[in-house]
């Protein structure tokens, strides 16, 4: 695992991310393909949980790890490249998360059985962020999740 600097702008990521706005704080996280993958979702939701606290977005956590914890747990189950990145950071709006698995092939929603353990994975990031995505090559799955979360409606 590693953990790069702070990001300056969101357009020096994903052109096809649509972040709104320039980033306030960041960070890059990776995970090398180990024995440890079913552990990753877990660390993952343990450091963005911390940023987040350290971001002062505590209001955040809760909305932010289901989605994230998802976007990991796919990556690591149906990825392809050895390592799997994760970007988080902020915009004056949004929260935004970004997972990249290497992989080629675009993530497709599939109609889960009704007692399948699984397979729900992009149903739920889907009913959580405001809006998500898959970057035009495939490798990326982005969400994003507004910051004003809580306030009264007449509030925003």
């Amino acid at each position: 695992m590693s953990i790069a600097a702070p990001l300056l702008y969101a357009h020096s990521y994903a052109a096809d991310v649509p972040a709104r706005g320039p980033v306030i704080a960041g960070a890059d996280i990776s995970f090398r393909r180990s024995e440890q993958d079913i552990q990753r979702p877990g660390q993952m939701r343990r450091i963005a949980a911390a940023y987040l606290r350290l971001w002062k977005l505590p209001e955040l956590v809760d909305a932010a790890l289901l989605p994230l914890s998802e976007l990991v747990t796919n990556a690591f189950r149906h990825g392809a490249g050895a390592v799997v990145d994760v970007r988080l950071y902020f915009t004056e709006a949004y929260l935004c998360i970004e997972v990249d698995d290497g992989s080629p092939w675009v993530p497709r929603r599939y109609p889960a059985e009704p007692l399948a353990k699984g397979g729900r994975g992009l149903d739920v990031v889907d009913a959580l962020a405001d809006v998500w995505g898959v970057t035009e090559d495939g490798t990326r799955v982005w969400c994003l999740i507004r910051r004003d979360l809580g306030q009264p409606e007449g509030a925003r």
